[in-house]
């Protein structure tokens, strides 16, 4: 896309929108001004109907992100290949559902893996485990851990052994491994490292342990670019032992989060959505609503559903943490903080909502606070007595930091470096000089899913195989154990992770089977248990228990001011994390949840920030730090603290594969180790190039006035939706079933798990970077942010738009070969081989939610499958329009079940694919014609509206209102004192 023509003029948005009266939604700043060159931008540019103006390599690109929903041909020692007698429980066409876990940072989440004649092609979340007691949903599963299914099809994963970057066999590297331990017996393996990630499973902390005994002289390092070990010394200096930190949101009226994002991407997300939602549905009328105050330098998720956001620079937030422990007179608490009218605005009203609410008021901080702001958020926890925290041993292992490991291969200390499932070539610290330091170790050995950035210093790489394919374990977050049981055989060369630190300590002939069961041999002692262990998906009574805390004595001493200058803030990225995924095209594509930046990365600016250094979206700006720079395209974002810049962490990988190479920028060149998150003193230099971001945010505009509605107490109920409008057309009848979708706005946060459910229900293929900038993606359902509000300071707003399935669809009245009709129950149906491509339909949608496939994005050689492609549903060729189903398939296999069991097919209870993985329940689907469905009680709640009612087209979806205090109509303010 082209860029605009027009760069904004911020201190007239802003002006324009404080004086306008009534609410005024708008997505992008050019929209906020409403000038005529915008308007004349959307008329001539309209997302979708450009032709490809695209080179040779950004066309392989989009080819690479559609090849990975091609499987490979196997290989490898547990080769997969087609049964020849079928297996007795197998039903061909029907899908059998493991319970596994997938990985994320050390912790597992907890899934169940839906196959289809031995294909994974989704994950939910396994209702069974702990972890989903009292859920909301409890199939949900968020949007990072759902992408593992893609992953494991990557065709850019390792696949043989590598020695000196070239294929090697596993017999010559078992030789490798086996002279190694050989050399390492005369001293008891003295300079022998040993680098990992965070670790939870016992199998591999019963290798490390055996290793260690075996060579006492060995030492284990750790590192996690994002890691919770800041969090562990925050409880260190509050209670005087390192503790898991296990928030309990459900038990709290009032959440005052400092820097923190418990409801955006994280191991933990799940679990703080359930609560959050859960205490969010406790209370349904306006003045019985639990209060979430957010303080924070770039717009969250959670601060964007928080009632009182406060942008403050990322430095500042150890200030207001000491001046809400002196405003609640916490003991120990010492000394003044210099603090805004506003912050002090802030921390006034928030003591009095905790002191107010007690035992049910909690204190969050981010991990990337200082430790010591975190231990003042503890004892302030401690000192209201709140039962809305828990407290347990950590749940990860303990070892020597990343950057004593490289002061001693930097003394010339270390004789071999064993590396496990890590990157710290890509993750670490540039300040610590972690590849030149790893050049002067004599024998360095590296085991991954890809032959990454670390792997290509190593003398050695193994292939690690994926977790999906895998024998292992792990733990959730709250402790609970998890046997991981593959669900495929290996599709490559990969061997799991345990038997190759099997191999480590000497016994490298052992089956990962065999490994996990040994270690589990005394609380699993016969097959009955394991089994049940299996197909529960955890173990029974492995969770930590909570330990009872008291704050240990002294004074809480009051924080360094923060220097002066613009600071630097690095958060990982909401899509791809710390970048371990970056290869996978679901999630580079995936629209992050505030920005809607996509294929991209950036450096986050202020409005105010934007004016002052003459800055516009797309310009390219040199950015330098402690004597390091990196130059990055800038978004001017809504809501950014004045005074601070944001870059994300995940992109710029060298080494990720086809789809990752080169998308964006590295953010870990400016980081340091000292201050690893923020750091103040940030030089900025324009350099009057441009890159014009790929973002979704002005793509697929409907003409709602007001998309986000508001119920208050002084406004309880909105304007009934009228079922039967006055129609040219004549009505359908349903006799039968008549379904419908009903999206609760209070309760969306904006996670994009329901984008990825239906992207892996639905075979919807990833496009590319180029295609995605012309209006292109083809994902079904999205999800719109609004602001509300002026530029410095909007409320935000999420809102899913799947397909309305209009009773008077205009799409079915344009199309002239009938390939849009409309089904008996009610269902706006495509139906593909009809299509001829003229797009008639698309152009007649108010709601802007079908999608042309322009190319064949979806195809695959011939001597290849599509394995994680779903058989229930059509893989759509070049030239038809698609859209949201509601999940026939779904609707289709019920029915089925119904006639086969004696079952009344009308009386079928059926769940889509974005409803079964929203971990916070926004989204009811049923049959309307039951009034005692939750879909036809939604329509007639108080709160129920439909878009652009007023023009007929009678939405089977609807919506139901947000839910806030009586100064809702926009965001309620704290008065500056």
């Amino acid at each position: 896309m082209s860029a605009r023509p027009f760069p904004p003029d911020l201190a007239g948005i802003a002006a324009s929108l404080r004086t306008g009266g009534g609410r005024r939604f708008w997505r992008t700043l050019e929209q906020a001004m409403e000038s005529a060159p915008f308007r004349r931008y959307l008329a001539e540019e309209f997302p979708g109907l450009a032709l490809p103006e695209t080179g040779r390599r950004e066309v392989l690109r989009a080819m690479a992100a559609s090849i990975l929903l091609a499987g490979l041909t196997g290989c490898g020692k547990e080769e997969a290949v087609p049964y020849v007698v079928q297996p007795e429980l197998a039903v061909p066409g029907r899908p059998r559902f493991y319970a596994t876990a997938v990985p994320f940072e050390g912790f597992v989440q907890p899934v169940l893996a839906e196959t289809h004649e031995g294909r994974p092609t989704r994950l939910d979340g396994n209702p069974d485990h702990p972890l989903a007691s009292g859920r909301v949903n409890p199939t949900a599963l968020d949007a990072y851990s759902q992408a593992a299914v893609l992953e494991l099809y990557d065709p850019d994963r390792s696949q043989t052994p590598r020695h000196l970057d070239r294929p090697a066999t596993w017999d010559a590297f078992t030789a490798a491994v086996a002279a190694q331990r050989a050399d390492w017996q005369a001293d008891g393996g003295r300079g022998v490292r040993l680098l990992t990630g965070a670790i939870t499973s016992p199998t591999l902390l019963r290798h490390i342990d055996a290793l260690r005994r075996q060579f006492p002289e060995v030492r284990w390092h750790v590192h996690e670019a994002i890691g919770s070990e800041r969090r562990e010394e925050g409880t260190q200096l509050a209670f005087g032992r390192p503790l898991a930190v296990h928030p309990r949101f459900e038990r709290a009226d009032v959440v005052v989060s400092l820097g923190d994002d418990p409801l955006g991407t994280g191991p933990a997300q799940l679990r703080n959505a359930f609560g959050w939602a859960a205490r969010r549905a406790q209370g349904r009328l306006p003045d019985n609503l639990p209060r979430l105050m957010v303080a924070e330098a770039t717009p969250t998720p959670t601060g964007a559903v928080a009632a009182e956001r406060l942008p403050v620079e990322a430095d500042r937030l150890s200030l207001l943490a000491h001046a809400l422990a002196g405003a609640l007179s916490v003991p120990g608490t010492a000394g003044e903080v210099t603090l805004t009218e506003r912050e002090r605005a802030w921390v006034v009203e928030a003591a009095r909502l905790l002191r107010g609410h007690g035992d049910r008021a909690l204190v969050t901080t981010g991990t990337d606070l200082p430790p010591e702001a975190q231990a003042t958020a503890h004892r302030i926890n401690a000192a209201l007595r709140t039962g809305a925290v828990a407290y347990t041993a950590p749940v990860t292992a303990n070892a020597e930091p990343l950057a004593d490991l490289v002061r001693a291969m930097d003394g010339g200390e270390v004789r071999a470096l064993l590396m496990l499932d890590v990157n710290p070539a890509y993750t670490a610290p540039a300040d610590l000089g972690f590849a030149e330091a790893c050049e002067r170790v004599p024998f360095r050995l590296h085991a991954g899913l890809h032959a990454d950035e670390t792997a290509a210093l190593c003398h050695w790489h193994a292939p690690v195989a994926h977790a999906l394919e895998s024998w292992g374990d792990g733990r959730a977050v709250d402790g609970t154990a998890t046997i991981l049981q593959p669900t495929i055989r290996p599709i490559f060369g990969g061997r799991p992770l345990v038997e190759i630190t099997a191999m480590l300590t000497g016994d490298p002939f052992a089956g990962a089977q065999a490994l996990v069961r040994d270690t589990w041999r005394d609380r699993l002692a016969d097959d009955t248990a394991w089994r049940r262990a299996l197909h529960r998906g955890f173990v029974e009574g492995t969770a930590e228990a909570p330990v009872e805390v008291s704050p240990v004595s002294g004074s809480i001493a009051a924080p360094p001011e923060p220097g002066s200058g613009i600071e630097l803030t690095l958060r990982p990225d909401p899509c791809l994390w710390d970048g371990r995924r970056a290869n996978v095209a679901w999630l580079q594509e995936l629209p992050k949840p505030i920005s809607k930046i996509s294929w991209d990365s950036h450096a986050a600016v202020s409005p105010a920030l934007a004016r002052e250094r003459d800055l516009k979206d797309g310009d390219i700006v040199e950015l330098g730090i402690g004597g390091r720079t990196l130059r990055a395209p800038v978004l001017v974002q809504p809501g950014q603290a004045e005074r601070s810049v944001t870059l994300f962490l995940g992109n710029g990988r060298r080494r990720a594969g086809r789809v990752g190479d080169g998308v964006g920028v590295d953010a870990y060149a400016l980081r340091g180790s000292r201050a690893p998150w923020t750091t103040t003193g940030l030089e900025i230099r324009k350099t009057g190039e441009r890159r014009p971001l790929v973002t979704t945010q002005p793509h697929h505009e409907i003409a709602e006035a007001e998309p986000i509605r508001v119920v208050t107490p002084d406004s309880p109920t909105l304007k009934p939706i009228e079922e039967t409008p006055p129609s040219l057309y004549p009505d359908w009848s349903y006799p039968q079933n008549a379904w419908a979708m009903a999206i609760d706005t209070d309760l969306c946060i904006g996670c994009n798990a329901c984008v990825i459910a239906c992207q892996a229900e639905n075979n919807v293929p990833p496009v590319g970077r180029e295609q995605v900038a012309m209006g292109r993606e083809m994902l079904w359902l999205r999800v719109d942010s609004y602001y509300e509000g002026a530029p410095e300071d909007p409320r935000i707003h999420f809102l899913p738009v799947p397909c309305m399935h209009c009773e008077k669809a205009p799409c079915e009245v344009g199309c002239p070969v009938n390939a849009t009709v409309h089904s008996p129950d009610g269902i706006n149906e495509q139906v593909y081989n009809r299509c001829i491509g003229t797009r008639t339909c698309s152009s007649y949608c108010p709601y802007k939610v079908r999608r042309f496939n322009f190319f064949e994005y979806g195809q695959i050689a011939a001597d290849q499958q599509g394995l994680q492609y779903n058989p229930d549903v059509t893989v759509r060729a070049r030239g038809v329009m698609e859209k949201c189903t509601y999940c026939v398939q779904r609707i289709a296999r019920a029915r089925q079940d119904a006639k086969r069991d004696g079952r009344d097919p009308a009386a079928i209870e059926v769940r889509t694919a974005c409803q079964a993985a929203c971990p916070t329940g926004v989204i009811a689907f049923g049959d309307k014609n039951r009034p005692d469905s939750a879909v036809a009680k939604a329509r007639k709640d108080g709160r129920a509206y439909a878009l652009l009612e007023e023009i007929g087209t009678r939405p089977r979806t609807t919506y139901l209102a947000r839910i806030g205090p009586a100064q809702s109509h926009g965001r309620r303010r704290v008065k500056e004192a």
